[in-house]
């Protein structure tokens, strides 16, 4: 047998799983590129020079106080390395450990423990600082005055006299990219901007809640009612980085929320970039570093981008594979019985696959736990690889199928030659 590693369970279990598969099979392993890692002398460097503002150390000079968000463990930022320099930064220029905030910018995901925070952010921030969960449901959110719609902001970030953002960059089905903007709203946003800014990429509002996709675009209209939004508000200083196949920082942009994070998006798309296999029998694709919960298993998906219907053969197979460590996960505003809810029944696999043979792998969740999430026949979950693989073999017994296997499949690039 031919035997693969993939990565498994973000933050949690952080290990890898083998996929095995026949020795006459045409199996190909598609990874981005396997490019070096920074270390924090060099991050340190990179945010020295920022892109578009003056430095981190000129912007805190005179400023009491200061807001620093960051996403959570559902995202694969390294809070614990990135964090720090940040901090320490705002020290040397004179403002007090107790001034300073870390948000962790939850947008509609559930809170986090103190045991994830030290996870996320590492015990050093959470020995120095005051980290705080935002809700988009607070009676404290502060509303800001605008003629489109209606804006409500945490109010621990418009109480900071300076404003930063830590995020990293990998690819987004509506907002184009993650990182930038992106870290306010939907960020710390309040639950009704949340929902003025999520339907902004609804095709129609029709049962099926079709979406338009804008993966790898930074322009689209969300990203711009996004950064529409953080031009009123503000937003001082960000620092974005690219990971690598080890989601470990590759590279790092800091400076204007704009500026800095275009130019982390072009970085990004050649360090994520992955050459596509075509017609290929059976996909294989991992929804890692996304692979918390079960709700996010569609971001598998996104290596695909727009070639969905060029990767796999009408008759083939797809194995969408989600570790699913949470189990099956939450969302204030796409979640079962939430305003914005779409069953997966429309989106697992995606519209453009639809009706291809689909096998979902996980070792979190059960058919009982994924039930809410589906209007009809809740999917087979094939708790080991053994039992997908066994399936995979029947049918294409006597072939030798061509198999393309993406191991971080929400957030690779797919390239696909004309």
């Amino acid at each position: 047998m031919q035997n693969f590693q993939i990565p498994w369970g973000q933050w949690y279990e952080q290990s890898q799983r083998t996929l095995s598969f026949p020795d006459d099979w045409d199996v190909r392993y598609c990874s981005m590129a396997s490019l070096e890692t920074l270390s924090e002398e060099e991050i340190t460097k990179k945010i020295e020079s920022p892109i578009g503002t003056d430095s981190l150390e000129k912007l805190a000079a005179g400023r009491k106080s200061a807001c620093i968000i960051i996403d959570d463990i559902s995202r694969p930022t390294p809070g614990a390395l990135l964090l720090p320099i940040v901090i320490k930064k705002l020290a040397a220029a004179g403002m007090a450990y107790e001034n300073i905030k870390v948000l962790v910018a939850l947008g509609g995901h559930r809170p986090m423990t103190r045991q994830e925070m030290r996870t996320k952010v590492g015990s050093w921030v959470l020995e120095h600082v005051q980290v705080l969960n935002h809700s988009p449901h607070s009676a404290d959110l502060v509303t800001v005055p605008d003629d489109k719609q209606t804006i409500k902001i945490n109010k621990n970030y418009m109480d900071a006299e300076l404003r930063i953002a830590v995020g990293c960059i990998v690819p987004h089905t509506l907002a184009g990219f993650s990182g930038g903007a992106k870290a306010v709203i939907p960020g710390i946003g309040g639950l009704e901007t949340l929902y003025a800014n999520h339907t902004l990429v609804f095709a129609d509002k029709s049962s099926s809640m079709s979406f338009k996709t804008s993966t790898c675009d930074p322009d689209n209209p969300m990203r711009q009612d996004m950064e529409r939004i953080v031009g009123k508000v503000g937003l001082d200083f960000i620092v974005n980085v690219v990971l690598n196949d080890k989601m470990e920082v590759a590279d790092a942009f800091a400076g204007h929320f704009i500026k800095a994070h275009r130019m982390a998006c072009e970085r990004a798309m050649e360090a994520l970039k992955t050459p596509l296999v075509r017609d290929a029998d059976i996909v294989v694709s991992s929804a890692y570093p996304k692979d918390t919960e079960y709700s996010q298993i569609a971001t598998c998906f996104a290596v695909l981008g727009h070639y969905k219907e060029n990767c796999v053969k009408k008759d083939g197979s797809i194995v969408a594979i989600t570790a699913a460590s949470e189990g099956a996960g939450f969302h204030a505003l796409f979640g079962p019985g939430m305003s914005l809810f779409s069953p997966h029944d429309d989106n697992m696999p995606p519209l453009e696959l639809k009706g291809v043979d689909t096998h979902i792998y996980s070792e979190g969740v059960s058919e009982i736990d994924i039930r809410q999430f589906y209007k009809g026949k809740t999917p087979v979950i094939n708790p080991d690889w053994d039992t997908v693989l066994k399936k995979l073999e029947e049918k294409y017994k006597g072939k030798k199928p061509l198999v393309a296997i993406y191991p971080m499949g929400a957030v690779q690039i797919g390239s696909m030659e004309d």
